[in-house]
């Protein structure tokens, strides 16, 4: 689910949530949690934009980078002057799910590098901000010597740092911490603002009652933050008081904070970074309304009815129901997507300035849509053509059963990675689209069971090395990133796996960013492989 979407969408619904640091007293936090991979973002396109970025060798430009980041977060430590912890966190490796993302986005990013309207005027790339890089190896030294035993400097009790050599996301490294220091009624400000990051504080407010998430409001929110707190920078999301407003616009008869690990599900429907969304339900089109008309109906509005139990445990048959009823209207809520989609079918986006002809390439997916005008649900068996067209298979029982349970897997993947520790490293979902609702109620289970734990071996507890997660990550013209040795392991070997030019795959997208480059299939057994012969060219 996309920031944009997502926070414009909490800010009309939910009002009081945002609020300017003046409203908080001074030392008012004890605990500053910072996601910091977006610090190293903010870095670069600042850089970019100055004159002397075009003049700058390599070597100088990281270097520039690297103080800009160390200097935002010293501005932040200062800034909020929290009193007990300060925990900087950078993406170390992440689980296969995420890789599968993260090599979609570096794949489109490089594709679109070569496209004149996008050329960037660094040659520097920004897929060197991945684990393992010599950038990164660079950027976590000179954070560690910063940072590292400096709780008097910054006059904290306690200061951590996990930089990009130790496993896993920074926000749930950071998350990690809460949930094994339980904080009551701490304050804690976590910096960082995306979708994941509003639903795993959500997850956690039984660990601490008072979490803030703050950044800097992007110019596509600024329209969307109160008049009384404009000017002011940055912005706190007040998650509490998101909770009670959701708890509140659920308006379930049986209502309890429970309720909201029941909303942060719903919302795994609407896609994430693991999850695409359905194409029957859209944030943008008032899906999460009628979710949650659906959920009151017939999980909300009946006592001991959730979707997650006391036990943290996926109750089935809650959501079997809930999704048999999505799947009784799925048709018609695809119909009305379709309405909304066609008023484009006769809009010629103008493309007379290069901004003009920026804007007409980002809306690629609303100007042609071949793939969606083939599935067309007005006419019969278009069920089928879903499945034709968006996965190139037949709607046979064996294709419908993997599929189904490969996204059931996700749900619960999911849920416990929000909710706690990673439960599979070696787990993704293999496709660019879900499953229709009125197939996927056919694979869920009306009893308590574990999907994941079922094939949990001792492989899917540990990550994959760096270098692993590069190799799989990286377009074939940035192998460079990558020791020499390795590179010339892949491009001698697998050549066939890293491809000059592929299809994008773009039905039910609004925007070009969010298009699937269609790839060559990188299995599982082939990266354990060459994972064991990464890690021994460490050693």
């Amino acid at each position: 689910m996309g920031i944009p979407s997502y926070f414009s969408y909490i800010i009309k619904n939910y009002t009081n949530i945002i609020r300017s640091l003046k409203s908080f007293q001074s030392g008012s936090f004890d605990h500053l949690y910072m996601d910091c991979n977006s610090i190293i973002y903010d870095a670069y396109y600042k850089i970019i934009q100055t004159d002397k970025a075009s003049n700058m060798d390599i070597a100088e430009f990281e270097t520039t980078i690297i103080q800009d980041v160390i200097t935002k977060i010293e501005h932040y430590i200062r800034y909020l002057q929290p009193t007990h912890t300060v925990y900087i966190a950078f993406d170390g490796v992440a689980p296969f799910a995420k890789m599968e993302q993260q090599r979609t986005r570096r794949n489109k990013s490089h594709y679109l590098s070569n496209v004149p309207l996008f050329k960037k005027s660094s040659q520097w790339e920004l897929s060197s901000i991945t684990p393992g890089t010599n950038f990164m190896n660079s950027l976590s030294k000179m954070i560690n010597q910063h940072f590292l035993h400096s709780e008097n400097k910054y006059n904290v009790k306690k200061m951590i740092v996990s930089c990009s050599d130790e496993p896993g996301e920074g926000e749930h490294k950071l998350f990690s911490h809460l949930r094994n220091h339980s904080l009551g009624n701490d304050n804690v400000a976590v910096y960082g603002l995306d979708s994941d990051l509003i639903m795993l504080s959500i997850f956690h407010l039984k660990y601490c009652n008072n979490i803030y998430i703050f950044r800097e409001a992007p110019e596509f929110l600024k329209n969307s933050i109160p008049v009384d707190c404009q000017g002011e920078d940055p912005h706190f999301v007040d998650i509490q008081s998101l909770g009670r407003g959701i708890l509140s616009h659920m308006n379930c008869k049986y209502s309890s904070d429970r309720r909201l690990y029941d909303y942060v599900f719903i919302c795994f429907f609407l896609g994430n970074d693991f999850l695409p969304h359905f194409p029957a339900m859209n944030i943008r089109t008032h899906g999460i309304d009628v979710l949650l008309d659906i959920y009151n109906k017939y999980v909300g509005d009946h006592a001991d009815a959730y979707f997650i139990s006391e036990h943290n445990k996926i109750q089935w048959k809650y959501i079997s129901r809930f999704v048999n009823e999505i799947a009784k209207r799925e048709h018609e809520y695809l119909t009305q997507e379709y309405f909304v989609r066609d008023k484009f079918d006769h809009y010629r986006f103008p493309e007379n300035t290069d901004e003009e002809r920026k804007r007409a390439f980002e809306n690629t997916p609303i100007a042609y849509r071949a793939e969606e005008k083939y599935i067309c649900p007005s006419e019969q068996y278009w069920d089928k053509r879903y499945y034709q067209a968006l996965f190139k298979c037949e709607r046979n029982p064996t294709f419908m059963k993997q599929l189904c349970n490969n996204y059931l897997e996700g749900l619960e993947w999911v849920c416990a990675y929000y909710s706690g520790d990673c439960p599979d490293w070696k787990w993704k979902y293999n496709y660019h689209y879900p499953p229709l609702f009125a197939d996927l109620c056919k694979y869920i289970p009306h009893f308590e069971t574990n999907f994941i734990e079922q094939q949990l071996t001792s492989r899917s507890t540990q990550s994959f090395s760096p270098y692993t997660q590069l190799a799989y990550v990286l377009p074939k013209q940035q192998l460079h990133l990558l020791p020499e040795k390795i590179q010339k392991f892949l491009l001698d070997h697998y050549s066939d796996m890293y491809c000059d030019e592929y299809e994008f795959q773009w039905a039910f997208c609004r925007y070009f960013w969010e298009s699937h480059p269609v790839l060559p299939k990188i299995d599982l057994d082939m990266l354990e492989k060459w994972d064991l012969q990464f890690r021994m060219h460490t050693e």
